[in-house]
């Protein structure tokens, strides 16, 4: 059901989503839409869910203590990227089209909120990861592990986002070199690869 509810919200925008569209498209009665999500809004919490598996999944793969060296860090950070251009293809397009109407927005804003969704968590998470190669001694003990989380984070989310909201990705480096320079601020100097 929820495949098919991120279906209807690519062809048709959230504004147009709607139980029945779903139901037909899933192929089961409208009854067990209510029965599974209450309502429109617990099918689109369903929907973000889904859509940040992937993140979630790399969240709980996070382990500093299998880094031996910036290659290791290298990967992690290769792998968010990947996550988060996922994450970003099911929900960036979910998040512009409730932007377009006041109440839809408002409607997707109370999932967000009541779910804690956001950018926040992913820059907790790898606040969380860089702390403890901090503490393991691979990157260096006076890093702002957090402002370096921030940049990983949000020039991830740039990367993505800024083709669909802009028609463009000019100025964006490609992702091997701002992962170069966040392993510069972790405090590995020359970069290896």
């Amino acid at each position: 059901m929820v495949a098919a509810a991120l279906d209807v919200l690519r062809e048709r925008g959230v504004a147009r989503l709607t139980t029945r569209e779903v139901a037909s498209r899933a192929g089961v009665s409208e009854g067990s839409i209510f029965y599974h999500f209450t309502d429109r809004r617990g099918l689109l919490a369903a929907v973000f869910s889904e859509a940040l598996r992937p993140l979630f999944a790399f969240k709980n793969d996070l382990d500093p203590a299998a880094a031996r060296g910036l290659d290791d860090v290298r990967v992690v950070l290769e792998e968010y990227a990947v996550a988060m251009r996922a994450f970003l293809d099911d929900a960036l397009e979910v998040l512009i089209a409730a932007h377009g109407d006041a109440a839809v927005r408002d409607e997707v804003g109370a999932v967000v909120t009541a779910n804690d969704f956001g950018p926040h968590r992913g820059v907790a998470a790898m606040t969380q990861y860089f702390d403890g190669l901090r503490e393991s001694g691979v990157v260096g003990s006076d890093v702002d592990t957090h402002a370096a989380a921030f940049l990983m984070v949000s020039a991830t989310f740039l990367r993505s986002a800024q083709p669909t909201l802009f028609g463009h990705s000019t100025g964006t480096p490609p992702m091997p070199e701002v992962i170069d320079g966040v392993l510069r601020l972790l405090g590995a100097g020359a970069v290896s690869r």
